[in-house]
């Protein structure tokens, strides 16, 4: 069973795109289809946490068939899927989404609070409920087809402070996404460009 902040850690590398797309007015440097977002590296407290896409991935190749297809038709019906190796992430993004920054459903638990840019750099700060965190996210684009991002977020465990460091690439893998359907996003607030 998962707690609140693994979830969220789970959420993170999909989250990272709905927050870049809420904070700028325009369109995101980067092409429609099929992305592939992989975790580089996660700590807690400085020290390295286990990649729980890739356990996820061996108790799935144990499951039977039947139940391996039930859980990927219902990631699917959320517009993701496990990548071919642990610590990715696969997700299919419209023109659609990139025009009206609706790049990722949504859930509600993060907001955005803040955002500037310098070149093809975005720092974007954010605040979450359910764990309730505050952290900052920095992507760099790197043209159309590619970006690299640093997040940290601090939060509170049972009274004791808690700072987690992700790292993460992402590439475009072409626009066609196959039989993946892109999310349906939810209302995103209309959000003032960020600050040069």
């Amino acid at each position: 069973m998962t707690t609140p902040t693994s979830r969220s850690l789970l959420a993170l590398p999909c989250a990272l795109l709905a927050w870049l797309g809420a904070a700028q007015a325009a369109s995101p440097p980067m092409k429609p289809g099929l992305w592939e977002v992989t975790v580089l590296s996660r700590e807690m407290n400085g020290q390295p946490m286990p990649d729980m896409s890739a356990m996820m991935a061996k108790r799935m190749d144990k499951m039977p068939p039947e139940m391996r297809a039930q859980i990927e038709a219902q990631m699917k019906a959320h517009g993701v899927q496990a990548g071919p190796k642990g610590g990715t992430i696969r997700s299919c993004v419209s023109p659609e989404m990139i025009r009206d920054n609706l790049w990722q459903q949504h859930e509600g638990r993060c907001q955005n609070a803040g955002a500037t840019q310098s070149g093809n750099t975005w720092t974007l700060n954010f605040s979450c409920r359910d764990p309730e965190a505050k952290g900052e996210v920095r992507a760099t684009f790197k043209g159309g087809d590619s970006y690299s991002s640093e997040m940290t977020m601090t939060t509170q465990r049972k009274g004791q402070p808690m700072t987690m460091r992700m790292r993460h690439d992402a590439r475009w893998l072409g626009a066609d996404c196959g039989d993946l359907k892109p999310m349906n996003p939810a209302a995103t607030p209309t959000l003032p460009p960020p600050k040069r």
